[in-house]
């Protein structure tokens, strides 16, 4: 079922609300409605805003029901004291990582956000966010550099037959 937006308010109201407003969360929500208006499809909203589709369905209800001021009293539902990320730090760790042609770990994230913006994000929270923008992370292991050379020759042998009889 698509939801239908109702026209309570214009593009440059929408605009004017999310620069007078330092709520996160209520810019996020008029950035949703925002968009959907300039004609983004629902999917590209729900990426670029890293919002669920739950999300989405709730901030069009909500908006449709009372406009911009039932957004801006509208609650997510989060526990107090739960931490609120600005979106423009993920926004900028994606253009950094889609600039580079290496792998990043969640911990050179975490660093790199440390060194650009002073702050310690949780690494639960920065595999949500990946997750959500369709990233994936390299994850620690434990290398075998001082592994036995024979036998890791051997299983590259043994894996290699498997693969050629599938």
């Amino acid at each position: 079922m698509k939801l239908k937006l109702k026209n309570h308010d214009t593009e440059e109201d929408l605009k004017k609300a999310i620069k007078s407003t330092k709520n996160v969360r209520y810019q996020l929500r008029l950035r949703t409605i925002l968009m959907l208006k300039q004609g983004f499809s629902p999917s590209d909203i729900k990426k670029a805003l890293l919002i669920s589709p739950t999300t989405y369905g709730n901030y069009i209800y909500k908006y449709n029901e009372g406009g911009k001021k039932n957004l801006e009293k509208y609650g997510s539902g989060r526990k107090e004291g739960n931490q609120i990320w600005d979106l423009e730090i993920f926004v900028e760790l994606f253009k950094k990582i889609d600039c580079m042609e290496e792998y990043w770990s969640v911990v050179k994230m975490q660093e790199w956000i440390k060194e650009n913006y002073g702050k310690n994000i949780p690494s639960s929270t920065i595999e949500y966010n990946l997750h959500k923008a369709n990233y994936s992370w390299k994850s620690n292991r434990p290398s075998p550099y001082k592994g036995d050379e024979e036998k890791q020759k051997e299983f590259k042998k043994k894996v290699l037959k498997r693969w050629l009889k599938n």
